[in-house]
């Protein structure tokens, strides 16, 4: 299915000038009330809207925002697209594509589907720009014409494709630092060939500090505070990744489906879950994407 046939002209605006984000939902709450009827009015439906934005994640960095509403007793899908001539600014990003959605608290797949079609949109900069700069309902429809609706939800939907990689050489001052920078916990291991080998976490690298012994007794009551990290940080220039990484337990090809996600994080106790197309990485899916991307999409 067609992106484009679920979507109604006279619900796409093409907007010259709009001073906010509300002001934009406003607009298109206007359109979507006068030609469908929905059992809240608009300011109960706008009300819900500003209570998931105060959530945040609703703007992404390359100018597209989504807001949205979940409604009880609600069996449809709803959806406004604003085209800003003129971008807005909201938390220092200039919006200029704006895909508003009413939908049913139940219709989680429906939405998630064709929110997976306009990621395809703006995942592609030069398509991106086209859709935005769009001048007429002709422009768009034009430029989304072969943008389709996937039939499931997959794991290359969800999944983070900018995937940050190390060496079995990284030391571990050089993985630590990784960590830290990009405030994440687990990471990749590829060989010269790019060829995915290993993963380490961040609880390999504190496992580098606690002794064996303490390990097998379960108690390290009897060391200092900090005598552990004291070693660590005394070797980490010394220390391979080599030396701390493990063979991957559990790969995803790309087409997996999301419930297998889920069932393995929680199953297993997984944050993270690398996503493979042959021997290579491709992307990596987490608990925090299943929370941020189907839950509280």
């Amino acid at each position: 299915m067609k992106l484009s046939s679920i979507l109604q002209e006279n619900h796409v605006k093409i907007l010259d000038k709009a001073n906010s984000k509300n002001e934009v939902i406003s607009i298109l709450l206007d359109s979507i009330f006068k030609n469908r009827q929905i059992h809240l009015n608009k300011e109960e439906v706008f009300s819900l809207i500003n209570e998931r934005e105060k959530l945040g994640g609703t703007i992404f960095e390359n100018g597209m925002a989504i807001p949205h509403a979940r409604l009880e007793n609600f069996n449809d899908l709803f959806i406004g697209i604003a085209i800003l001539s003129n971008p807005i600014i909201e938390s220092g990003i200039p919006i200029k594509f704006v895909v508003l959605s009413i939908i049913s608290k139940s219709a989680s797949n429906t939405y998630l589907r064709t929110l997976s079609a306009f990621a395809q949109i703006s995942q592609n900069k030069e398509l991106f720009e086209k859709v935005a700069s769009s001048k007429s309902h002709s422009d768009f429809f034009s430029a989304i014409e072969n943008i389709k609706i996937k039939q499931e939800l997959t794991v290359g939907d969800i999944m983070s494709k900018d995937v940050l990689k190390v060496s079995p050489e990284t030391t571990l001052k050089e993985l630590c630092d990784i960590f830290y920078k990009h405030n994440i916990s687990y990471i990749p291991v590829v060989d010269d060939n790019d060829d995915f080998i290993g993963e380490v976490t961040i609880t390999e690298v504190l496992k580098v500090g606690i002794p064996n012994y303490a390990l097998m007794i379960g108690n390290l009551k009897f060391l200092s505070s900090f005598e552990p990290f004291e070693e660590l940080l005394k070797n980490e220039d010394k220390i391979k990744v080599k030396e701390i990484m493990r063979k991957p337990s559990f790969k995803l090809p790309e087409n997996s489906s999301i419930i297998e996600v889920a069932l393995e994080i929680t199953q297993n106790n997984k944050r993270q879950l690398p996503v493979v197309e042959g021997d290579k990485i491709i992307g990596i899916v987490s608990y925090m994407d299943l929370l941020k991307k189907v839950l509280r999409v």
